[in-house]
């Protein structure tokens, strides 16, 4: 009597550890969805359960809810270098022939300036904005400029103790 009992305690342990119940955790169950990737835009749909997003927007700031988040597929690692990383920034399509998109996908917040310059070093365009470390697409139109190589100098000032980014990409202009 006293072996089975044992038996019976030790199974129960076995079972009582390799078995999973609810979890507590969040998930959220989607009945069918997908990915399309078209150019350089990402597009995501889900149906079923918890599918809704909301966007609340003011002049200096977005906030979405949701399932599908923009820039979760890929988010960057934290870089506390003096230069972009690879995954940070994104310069797009290069060469081009008139509209220049730049990805930001760093975690660090700050004041971004960009400078674009010709060969010789003369200031052509420049822009600022403030970057809250969650994403961002800017644009530069090159379509009024004579085909050749440009300089963009991006530099991010941050507003935490982090370090000063700054970089410079060449961008072939094409006719």
């Amino acid at each position: 009597m006293r072996k089975l009992q044992l038996l019976f305690f030790t199974v129960g342990i076995f079972f009582s550890a390799a078995s999973f119940s609810q979890s507590v955790t969040p998930s959220i169950l989607n009945t069918t969805g997908g990915t399309n990737i078209f150019t350089f835009y990402r597009f995501e749909w889900s149906f079923g359960e918890a599918t809704a997003i909301e966007t609340l927007s003011s002049a200096n700031i977005t906030v979405t809810s949701g399932v599908l988040q923009p820039g979760t597929h890929n988010p960057a690692t934290v870089n506390n270098y003096t230069a972009w990383g690879k995954d940070e920034i994104k310069i797009l399509p290069n060469p081009t022939q008139g509209m220049l998109e730049i990805d930001f996908l760093s975690k660090q917040q700050g004041t971004v300036y960009m400078s674009l310059m010709d060969e010789s070093s003369r200031l052509i365009l420049r822009k600022q904005f403030v970057y809250y470390g969650t994403g961002s697409i800017q644009q530069m139109n090159l379509g009024p400029y004579p085909s050749g190589q440009y300089f963009l100098d991006i530099m991010l000032v941050p507003i935490n103790t982090s370090v000063t980014k700054r970089s410079t990409y060449k961008v072939q202009k094409m006719r």
